[in-house]
């Protein structure tokens, strides 16, 4: 029988497609949740954890697929030594729910109306005239460490972990606050330490976002967004200052982050939240387009804009805008040689395309699935690492080997991204020929 080559052109779909690890987050709640009231949030992260109330997304949100949450020191080693976890236990059960995974920062202490320091801390070692601990302490050094390292003990290798922040400086761990640069290297190494395989996010905040971004660690902003210019009597509202245009650009130029998207993530967290900005309208001024845009630029991988109510004329703005953060694969074409001789190979060709901003940053494995009748055979290709895959075009031209076991006849072909440990398709390409199990339909060939 003469070779054919049987060539497959995917359909590009433009929805929403729930996939892991990018786009819309919840904070201190998880999808389907009640929202904050009005334009409030909360600091401390959930104890309580009430059933769903909505099936879905709310409302008056986006899809998720990350729960962003945070939680004080304070509340999870109350005594020295003896750590308290049933929070954060049951959060990742919450994530397992709900389809989400859970991105998570640890807190040493608040501002002055919110937790602070354990009180066996602060009657022990070493504290500042304002309450906060003596960041170049040994003794913060090491109990901060203690409980930091406790925590990655238990939950490091979770396969529901999304990420962690790096926190050591100021309240909330923002790096307000007087460290050295070799307390800061102290740090930074614990932590890197610590969280092997976990993507690590600092703030982005001097000496503490620059020896973190040497080591691999990606960043992340707390006030997003920010376009306050809210003049003086000396200064036009144009040119006052504020994140977007007088902090964000130099601290990612002066901490040499411009390249930190290509292996690890930017996570930008809204400064107040979109229904203030949309109250408010900065007197009219305020520029989404802009802001948007520059999370773009940035190679934004989450937006987490606290789990507030949306404004509704912005809602299909800021979907748009989630749905170009992160990754979003769309399989493009394939070619596959066909007939193939039993027990022989064939050649696979296929263009992918990855039309978002970013990478993905956890392990899947690119497969081919033949399956003919009751056969089913799942063939990786270990040599493609798609946490490579930038923003553009990813071509595969691969011998796929027929395992034993098929016979004569037609095979159907699929081509997925599946976790490694259960062989599951996980990461959903933007096509329609995806089956409802994530794979996409290649056609198939004919075995001799």
């Amino acid at each position: 029988m003469a070779e054919v080559v049987r060539k497959v052109r995917l359909t590009p779909i433009t929805d929403y497609v729930a996939n892991p690890h990018r786009g819309t987050c919840t904070f201190q709640h998880f999808e389907g949740d009640e929202l904050f009231p009005g334009t409030s949030w909360s600091e401390e992260g959930p104890i309580r954890f009430p059933a769903r109330i909505h099936v879905g997304a709310h409302p008056q949100y986006l899809p998720t697929t990350v729960s962003y949450c945070r939680w004080f020191w304070r509340a999870m080693e109350p005594e020295q030594g003896r750590f308290d976890f049933a929070m954060i236990d049951s959060a990742f059960a919450v994530c397992a729910e709900r389809g989400q995974t859970l991105a998570v920062r640890l807190m040493a202490f608040g501002s002055a109306a919110q937790p602070q320091v354990p009180d066996w801390y602060a009657k022990k070692h070493p504290m500042q005239g304002n309450g906060q601990p003596l960041h170049d302490a040994p003794e913060y050094l090491e109990h901060w460490g203690n409980f930091v390292s406790e925590f990655a003990r238990r939950y490091q290798a979770h396969p529901l972990l999304e990420s962690i922040d790096i926190t050591f400086i100021g309240p909330w761990g923002e790096g307000d606050g007087e460290c050295s640069a070799a307390q800061c290297e102290r740090f930074n190494a614990l932590w890197k330490q610590a969280f092997p395989r976990t993507p690590r996010l600092a703030l982005i905040a001097g000496e503490q976002m620059r020896v973190a971004i040497a080591s691999g660690a990606g960043w992340r902003c707390d006030c997003y967004g920010d376009l306050s210019a809210a003049g003086s009597t000396c200064v036009l509202k144009s040119n006052s200052w504020n994140h977007t245009f007088d902090a964000y650009p130099r601290s990612i130029a002066e901490g040499r982050a411009q390249d930190a998207w290509k292996t690890a993530p930017v996570h930008f967290e809204t400064c107040w939240v979109p229904l203030a900005w949309f109250q408010r309208g900065y007197d009219n001024e305020f520029d989404l387009d802009f802001v948007l845009e520059q999370g773009l630029k940035y190679h934004g991988t989450y937006f987490m804009p606290k789990y507030t109510a949306l404004p509704a004329p912005w809602i299909d703005q800021l979907s748009a805008f989630s749905n170009r953060l992160g990754y979003r694969y769309i399989f493009r074409s394939a070619t596959l040689q066909s007939p193939v001789a039993k027990g022989s190979s064939f050649q696979l060709q296929a263009w992918i395309d990855n039309v978002g901003v970013a990478p993905i940053y956890h392990r899947y494995d690119v497969a081919v699935r033949l399956r003919q009748r009751e056969r089913e055979e799942i063939i990786v290709l270990p040599e493609f690492d798609i946490r490579t895959w930038l923003p553009g075009d990813v071509w595969i031209d691969r011998a796929v080997k027929i395992p034993d076991g098929f016979k004569p006849g037609w095979v159907d072909v699929a081509a997925g991204l599946i976790d490694p440990a259960t062989k599951q398709a996980k990461i959903r390409f933007a096509v329609k020929e995806s089956f409802s199990d994530r794979w996409v339909s290649l056609g198939g060939i004919e075995l001799d």
